[in-house]
């Protein structure tokens, strides 16, 4: 992993431990706020409000309260103070927040906040994801973007409640709006947890202020992504990317939205990609998504032609699954491997070294992939799959031989009753065989799943032969069955006739 630290950790520590650098609030006058709660119960989310921008504000001071509408889990209502201000950032704390850890320590934690909001967070989100103003408006006319820190996991009862971004503070009229571009982080991690969950959240913020309705996996993956570009190094780089090398099954268009390994999976699923967006076609590329009316799929593909280029998303998704598995820049202009994340698939269907091999109902997910390693010396081989169609098969064939590597991409949408592709090479070392269950032309679907069942999926055999296997009978796949059994049979007998010789 290859982190490009911005801001000093020194420097932040410095500042944790300061207790009253720029400005100071009595003891006096926080002990003297309201710490209480109000609750309402059974309040449903108001819809559909429209958002109107206030021209002129009245801008906040440090030592102000303001009572938050929040959702933890429930609506309430819920105190906080103004503990620091910087050029672009309220930073408010809840007051039984202040209460648990002290004046002193929160002043300096929102200050250290306030200052690497300014310096970092900022100005790298400007470059990854845009102006915060987007496409609709600044509600308040107030440049300053409103930190809320609260316990958000204890009043949750869990730990996946780190930070939220709600629209409704965007909707005047809405009657639990808080009128202010801002978003809410747990108040009671650590202040390096703290700076990359304001990151993240920041840019679903952002966001929010070009569009309501992205998909999932291109709004978490920028959020992630510029976590990393940060230089924050988390969880989000670390144990979700790991969990997802396990699990390339799940949908890229679909997020698992079940708590859990596969949750967790898609975070690093949609970080992966959108750093590969990003380092292929550069910031630029990441903040013409956001700004883009498309969604999704479509959203890239709208990119791809305001940049100027021929490729689809489809083209660019079979090379991102190609990078996963080889994750080697040094070839092909770097398009199959990553500069900034050391990361190789590891879920691998390993594949024999006697060839024919055959494996049968091997599960296919819609935009999920499936990697077959193979090993041995083979100067040749043919691989031969079910035809999934209606569905489209993706297949990128990456082997390594006396050249170095060499990939080969095969999209098929055509009827037929089987797919077979030759490759050759001089003394091929390690091979991988990458599908995919894909659509014909660029998807304009994607959603949330809560488990991989509710995913489009076929289950396909293939066979791997050694040298060339030419087939073009309609009864064919029937027929390379029958082979493949055969030849195992033989195999077996072989096997069998040297024991008995012994």
């Amino acid at each position: 992993m290859k982190l490009k630290f911005k801001a000093p950790t020194i420097l932040i520590c410095l500042l944790f431990i300061c207790s009253s650098i720029g400005f100071s609030v009595s003891s006096d006058t926080l002990h003297q706020t309201d710490t209480s709660i109000l609750k309402l119960n059974q309040v449903e989310k108001i819809e559909s409000f429209q958002k109107e921008p206030v021209l002129s504000y009245v801008e906040e001071q440090v030592g102000d309260q303001f009572l938050f509408w929040i959702n933890i889990p429930d609506i309430t209502q819920l105190r906080g103070t103004l503990l620091a201000k910087g050029n672009w950032s309220y930073i408010y704390m809840a007051n039984e927040t202040i209460d648990l850890l002290g004046v002193n320590a929160s002043i300096s934690m929102c200050e250290s906040l306030s200052l690497e909001f300014d310096s970092t967070i900022y100005p790298c989100a400007l470059e990854v994801a845009g102006h915060p103003d987007g496409n609709l408006g600044d509600i308040d006319g107030d440049p300053h973007i409103t930190v809320f820190l609260a316990p958000l996991c204890r009043y949750c009862g869990s730990n996946s409640v780190l930070g939220y971004y709600d629209d409704k503070d965007d909707e005047i009229g809405n009657p639990y709006s808080n009128n202010r571009e801002m978003f809410y982080v747990d108040s009671e991690h650590s202040l390096v947890d703290t700076l990359w969950i304001i990151t993240h959240e920041f840019n679903h913020m952002i966001w929010g202020n070009y569009e309501y309705d992205e998909a999932s996996f291109l709004l978490e993956g920028l959020a992630n992504y510029n976590v990393d570009y940060n230089g924050y190094y988390s969880w989000v780089t670390d144990a979700v990317t790991t969990t997802y090398t396990y699990h390339p099954e799940i949908s890229l268009l679909y997020f698992v939205r079940e708590y859990g390994a596969l949750w967790d999976a898609s975070y690093g699923q949609a970080y992966l990609f959108v750093t590969y967006l990003a380092e292929r076609f550069g910031n630029d590329f990441t903040r013409e998504l956001v700004s883009t009316a498309a969604d999704g799929a479509e959203a890239i593909d709208a990119a791809l032609i305001n940049f100027g280029y021929t490729m689809t998303f489809n083209t660019v998704y079979l090379d991102w699954i190609t990078a996963c598995t080889l994750d080697d820049p040094s070839f092909a202009d770097g398009i199959y491997g990553f500069e900034s994340v050391d990361y190789k698939i590891d879920a691998q269907q390993p594949i024999g070294y006697v060839f024919p091999i055959e494996k049968l109902d091997i599960t296919h997910n819609y935009y999920g992939f499936e990697v077959k390693a193979v090993y041995g010396d083979h100067d040749n081989f043919t691989f031969v799959i079910e035809n999934p169609y209606p569905y489209a098969l993706g297949i990128s064939i990456a082997f390594k031989d006396d050249s170095g590597w060499n990939v080969t991409q095969y999209f098929n949408t055509e009827q037929s009753d089987q797919i077979s592709l030759y490759i050759e090479g001089t003394k091929i070392q390690e091979a991988y065989v990458i599908t995919s269950l894909m659509s014909a032309s660029t998807p304009s679907d994607f959603g949330v799943v809560y488990a991989l069942s509710e995913l489009p999926s076929e289950k396909l055999d293939y066979f791997f032969f050694e040298g060339r296997l030419e087939i073009t009978d309609e009864s064919s796949f029937a027929f390379v069955t029958f082979v493949s059994i055969v030849c195992l049979f033989l195999i077996a007998k072989i096997r069998r006739d040297r024991k008995l010789s012994k």
